[in-house]
């Protein structure tokens, strides 16, 4: 039983006491463990086609502090960032910017101690501790932090319907 539901301009905001049965509720947090998987799986293979299948439409994607841990590494200057340029909305873009961002360098991701939440028969939140390791040729970044997102059962289907990156630490050393 959902008691509420409130909207904000960016993200939705929803409050709820909705109970899923033991089975329910188990399915559709493998259902969602399976779908962050195959996020890292296609991030990490650069399938760029199968990252925009991920994610809801409308989906709300925010990548936004990531280029602040660029600075001086790789080429990056402070005015190549712009982090407006890091929040998307939709697959496709969401595809397109993680492109730009991992196309050219090893990437691996993991995502570790999830904390998913079902508020409603279609709609979940969760929480990933993450790192990944991005190899650049002569210098590698190691990054800590968190995955903060949003599902949304869209035809039977989980999807991201929002996803925001923060950082904790993050690490560069040489090869």
């Amino acid at each position: 039983m959902i008691v509420s539901e409130s909207s904000t301009a960016d993200t939705r905001e929803v409050k709820s006491r909705y109970v899923p049965g033991p089975i329910d509720k188990l399915c559709a947090i493998e259902e969602i463990r399976q779908l962050k998987s195959r996020y890292f799986q296609v991030v990490d293979e650069k399938d760029w086609a199968g990252i925009e299948a991920l994610f809801t439409p409308d989906a709300r994607v925010d990548f936004g502090g990531e280029g602040q841990h660029h600075i001086g590494h790789h080429g990056v200057t402070a005015a190549d960032i712009n982090p407006d340029d890091w929040i998307v909305s939709g697959g496709k873009a969401t595809a397109r910017v993680i492109a730009g961002a991992v196309s050219e360098v090893i990437s691996v991701h993991q995502g570790h101690d999830p904390q998913i939440e079902l508020i409603s028969p279609n709609r979940a939140v969760g929480r990933w501790s993450m790192y990944d390791r991005l190899d650049y040729g002569d210098e590698v970044m190691h990054g800590y932090g968190h995955y903060h997102e949003k599902y949304e059962r869209v035809d039977g289907e989980w999807k991201f319907s929002a996803l925001t990156l923060t950082r904790l630490r993050v690490v560069w050393s040489d090869k």
